[in-house]
């Protein structure tokens, strides 16, 4: 073994879920601004396909290993769903950056875990109580300071961000749910292969020819985001969501240098002040759901009755 890797596995898993998170964040940073860049060349809609189809390719060697049999899923309809939802908030979300400078529309892709909370309520059937709502109802208070609906100022581009955020915590739920006896990797693979049959349609109305520089970065785009994805999986499997969680919010000031590094951007001040709204909000949700969920383990543990004593 490696001895950074070596070292890496001996510190406490908190501080490895961060380092995967705050590593994963950069790299998702970094995809959004090749995604903005391939934007210059071709169509959103065929930067998705591009990631879809390479993503099909990059696992083809597992499936044809046998690691992941994807013809073998039980729930074909509940992957199909799920990559529907899916390949709508990864259109959008492309779409999003390459019309938003890169920190706005990170800014308000952190309005996510509210809409989950809605989500939860409303599709799940889960009980909400007042703390998560007001937490919540600030968090779109904070959502409407970045994007300024009254100051005329409000763009397409927020609104689609803003409709990505919905549909990314429309997509975790359907998750979630498939991964009660789906494994990661059969999730990661039926969303490849769906989305792009999904995809291919759409694609071929819009197609452009990118040029050398355009094919790198949409190999680029597919090798970043399966990358980067990894990694978030990862850092929440080392560590406890509660501790690693805010880390995720480090992006917005890596979005912040690489738009000004590439474009020369700065947000406005209304984009930090709504931001760090929307972030506390999220923290206090993850904070109140980390807390209710060590209180549901409790009371299932008083609930279960002691062993039978050996006679």
């Amino acid at each position: 073994m490696l001895p950074v890797v070596a070292w890496f596995r001996r510190l406490p898993p908190n501080i490895q879920g961060a380092a995967w998170l705050v590593s994963g964040g950069f790299i998702f940073t970094s995809s959004g601004a090749m995604i903005r860049l391939l934007s210059e060349q071709i169509e959103s809609v065929q930067t998705a396909f591009f990631r879809a189809v390479l993503s099909v390719l990059m696992l083809m060697p597992l499936m044809l290993a046998g690691r992941v049999q994807p013809w073998a899923s039980k729930r074909l309809a509940g992957h199909f769903w799920r990559t529907a939802a899916g390949t709508v908030s990864m259109v959008l979300g492309f779409y999003a950056v390459s019309m938003l400078p890169l920190a706005d529309a990170t800014a308000i892709a952190f309005s996510q875990p509210l809409f989950s909370v809605v989500v939860a309520a409303v599709m799940a059937g889960e009980k909400v109580r007042w703390r998560r709502w007001t937490a919540t109802v600030v968090g779109f208070a904070g959502v409407l300071v970045m994007v300024q609906p009254g100051a005329g100022s409000l763009q397409l581009g927020a609104l689609v961000a803003l409709a990505n955020a919905a549909m990314v915590a429309f997509s975790i739920l359907l998750v979630k749910r498939l991964s009660d006896s789906e494994t990661p990797l059969m999730i990661l693979t039926q969303f490849a292969i769906f989305s792009t049959l999904l995809l291919v349609v759409p694609a071929v109305w819009v197609w452009r020819w990118p040029d050398a520089w355009g094919w790198t970065l949409a190999v680029g785009v597919a090798s970043s985001a399966t990358v980067g994805q990894y990694f978030w999986v990862q850092a929440f499997k080392a560590g406890e969501m509660s501790a690693v969680a805010p880390f995720e919010y480090l992006r917005l000031p890596f979005a912040v240098f690489v738009g000004w590094l590439i474009w020369g951007e700065m947000p406005v001040i209304w984009t930090y002040v709504g931001a760090a709204i929307v972030i506390a909000s999220a923290l206090y949700i993850a904070h109140r759901e980390a807390t209710l969920a060590k209180e549901r383990r409790l009371a299932a543990l008083r609930a279960t009755p002691p062993p039978n004593p050996v006679p």
